[in-house]
Order: C-alpha cells, then structure tokens, then sequence
C-alpha cells in the first residue's frame, strides 16, 4: 500500500533531532512537555513510511491501559491513518508490516529477549526502570541501526536511568544553551512545558498556581528538577534565583576587592574552575576538564593578572598543596595575594560569636562549614531585600551576574550542596565526597564561589568584616 503524506507538527526543539539516526535518545524534563507526544508521532510517522518494528515498554505493565497504546492510538486517528493501521489488544499493526508490541519489562522478559529485529524501542515512565532491567533490555535490542528512545520525568539523581543517561552528560547539558547534548550515540534533549506548542491554558493555570504556592515543588513538578532533599540543602533555590543579576534589580555597584576563588584538580573526572567577584557581585566564573594542574595554574594566573585580580583563594587540599608556591614563580613583581583555604580546618575566631551568644567554634564544625554558611547568609539577605523589600547592606549580599557563561551550573551547584547530618549539632556540609555518594559531580563552581569570599577571615565580632569589600 502507498503511504499517503501527512502533515505533522513538533516542538521545534525535536523537529530535526527526532529523526536523526542514533543508538540513544533521551527526552526528559518535566510535566506537559510534549515529550511522549512527540516520540508517538516520530514513530507512527516512521511505522507509516517504511516497515519497521517498534517495542514499548516500560517497568511494569500489567495491561495495554499502563501502556503508551492509547497515545499511539490517538496519534494515528490525529493523523488520519486509521485505515492503514490496525488497532487491537494485541497491539498495532500497519498495513506495510509494521508493528507495535507493548511489554512490560519486568513482567516479561523472557518476552523482551526473545522479541528480534526491533528497530525502535521505546521506553516510557523511564525514571522508573532498573539497571537489572536495562542490563537485559539494551544488549537485547541489537537489530543494525536500531534505536533505544528514553523518556522520563526525573525523580531522583540516584535512579539508574538518570545516573546512566544523564550524569555523565550533565555539565556538558548545562554549559549548552537549551539544555541538550549531542555526540556520536547520544541525543539528550531537555524539555519543558515552555517547549510544547500545544500547551493548554489550563496547564498554564496549574503551572503558575504551583509556582506561587510551592516553588520547590514547581521545579520538581514543571521544571523537570530531581527530587532533591531541599529541607537539608544548605542554599535555598529560591535566593539563589533571586540572587541572578541583583545589582542590577537594586541599583548598586560592583565594587572594592576583586578575588578569585580557584578549585584547582589535575587529569581525571573532576573539573578545574574558578570564580571571580568584584566586592559583592560575581561577575566572572567557568569550569574545564582539559589539560593537568599546570595548565590549570597558568589560565588562572594569566586571568588574574589580565583581569586586575588582588587576591586568589585556592583548595590548598590534595594536588592544590603546591599551587602557592607554583603561583609565586610566576608572579614575580606582582602583587596579588594568594592563600590557601582548607575546608577541614577549625572554624576561623573559634571563640567569636555568630548571631547571638553562640562561638563560631560552637556552630560550625569546620571552615567549610562556616565559609558556606556565611555565604548561605548572603543569598538569605538578598532574597529578603528582593522578595520582601528589606534593606541590605549591598556588601552583605551577593548577586550572580546573568553575563558568566557557565552560570547554569553554578546555579545548580550551589542548590544541590546539602547540610551533613550527624550526632554533633554543629553545622556541617558534606563534603565531595559525600556528593559523589549521592551521584553528583564534584561542586567546582560552587566551591570556588565559597573561595573567593574567603579572601579574608569571616567574623561577624571584627568591625573590619561588616565592609569587606573595602579592601
């Protein structure tokens, strides 16, 4: 039978990518997104075109009902092919020889591994899928240009489908401009409901209620953000948000000091970065994978001294114990100050006092913990002076340039640091260590960020850190 032309729409961020031939494609986001939608109408288009056999599943399906049938039924009839394609409780099939089989991957897999030459699979709800089932599912689908189609909604950072398919990829999705990444086996393709042309007033009404009433549940629900334990996150996303551009929202001027806060780390996994502020606005920040310890050493103090920098603040843990005497060969006549900072050292004025008559050495169990509180002062500070009209010193608080390139992950970073809890009451962030743990990357950005206030010692009791941009 000839297949007749039909006319099909997508959201622009999938029209092209959609039917570009690769091993894996991963839509993932949040609510109303047209993610589901679109794979629906790609493979329809596709079973109407040529021969090919598509796979559904998902973890569980106990019936055609927890399948994508019924989306799959409604697109052909939006399409007007309803009498090309047969549509039964054993599944659909065109009149070309395509077809769709619907299996439940836990249910059945004596089913999905004994089902051969699947040119697409389609894995739906896929937040929900194991590693045991994905160790037998991909190997399974081995036809010659075959095609594994992953769609979900995140839940948590530590759910297999999210460490497979996009942890690895994360900082790379971030640094791009629309949240996507490409290479040779993989499309990853973020989308949202601000990508679905066909989004109804009434899930614009839901949206804009959620984000008023429960923004955290808003970026979960809308934004397709991981289920993350905001309560112990030490940054609320909210003051980090409002935090973007908030010299310019208030009308005050960078000024004062101009530091560089440097997580230094040589070949491996773990990014290099650094992250510049000039008095309370950070205004310069990136991170990179290539290159050793050296290199990394050279485009810092080559940035520095192209960029006026007077103090640089640098993990002295690990591969950074050697960066203050590498940076004082180079800086021969210079006069830029630089220190170390070891987040496991004591607290900085142990016996002086925070927020009342408690000592530092009383509250915080380490420097780490003091310098990311101390910043998580400034983000609260800038929130209230924003949000609720509060005045604030410009010095105490903190606004993020919108122009740093990498702002996106540094905005992630800065969300996903939680407080460790543990049997002392003294306040303690987990360390990198403790995010690898949880699936995530080491918070370079973030890190660096805390650095570069740390130009000079916190304490609330010394007259001289109410102005510390006055350097």
């Amino acid at each position: 039978m000839q297949s007749k032309k039909i006319r099909h729409e997508f959201p622009a961020k999938v029209a092209k990518p959609l039917f570009e031939p690769k091993r894996f494609k991963i839509l993932w986001g949040g609510r109303s997104s047209a993610k589901s939608t679109s794979v629906a109408r790609m493979l329809v288009i596709k079973a109407h075109t040529s021969q090919v056999r598509i796979l559904c599943t998902r973890e569980l399906q106990n019936s055609l009902k927890d399948s994508v049938w019924k989306l799959l039924s409604d697109t052909i009839h939006t399409f007007n092919l309803s009498e090309f394609f047969t549509i039964n409780k054993d599944g659909i099939h065109g009149a070309n020889g395509s077809e769709f089989i619907f299996v439940g991957l836990k249910n059945d897999p004596k089913k999905v591994k004994s089902t051969e030459g699947v040119d697409f699979c389609w894995c739906e709800e896929a937040e929900s899928i194991t590693d045991e089932s994905w160790d037998m599912l991909i190997p399974t689908i081995r036809k010659s240009g075959s095609e594994i189609i992953v769609v979900f909604n995140p839940s948590d950072e530590l759910d297999p489908t999210y460490q497979r398919f996009i942890t690895p990829f994360y900082e790379d999705i971030l640094k791009s401009s629309d949240m996507t990444y490409f290479d040779d086996r993989h499309t990853i393709i973020k989308m949202n409901y601000t990508d679905n042309p066909w989004l109804p007033q009434e899930s614009i009404d839901e949206m804009e209620r959620c984000k008023v009433d429960d923004y955290k549940k808003y970026l979960h629900i809308w934004e397709g953000e991981t289920l993350a334990d905001y309560d112990d996150s030490i940054i609320d996303p909210l003051w980090v948000r409002a935090a973007i551009d908030a010299h310019i929202k208030l009308g005050f001027k960078p000024r004062g000091v101009r530091a560089l806060g440097y997580d230094c780390a040589d070949k491996g996994k773990d990014s290099k970065a650094f992250v510049v502020r000039h008095g309370s606005v950070i205004n310069a920040g990136m991170q990179w994978h290539d290159g050793d310890i050296s290199d990394a050493n050279d485009r810092v103090f080559e940035y520095a001294q192209a960029n006026r920098i007077d103090h640089i603040v640098y993990d002295a843990i690990g591969v950074g114990a050697a960066v203050k005497e590498y940076f004082r060969r180079l800086q021969g006549n210079n006069n830029i100050v630089v220190k170390g900072f070891i987040g496991s050292s004591a607290p900085e004025y142990p016996e002086a006092k925070y927020r009342g008559d408690q000592l530092n050495q009383d509250v915080f169990k380490n420097a780490r913990a003091q310098a990311f509180w101390h910043l998580r002062d400034r983000f609260e500070a800038t929130y209230n002076a924003i949000e609720k009209g509060d005045y604030v010193d410009p010095d105490k608080m903190i606004s993020l340039s919108s122009n740093i390139p990498d702002i996106k992950v540094l905005i992630s970073e800065l969300s996903r640091i939680q407080r460790k809890r543990g049997n002392n009451t003294a306040i303690q962030v987990e360390s990198k260590e403790d995010m690898a743990k949880r699936g995530l990357a080491s918070p370079g950005m973030a890190d660096s960020l805390m650095y570069c206030f740390q130009n000079k010692a916190v304490n609330v009791n010394n007259p001289e850190w109410n102005t510390p941009l006055n350097m």
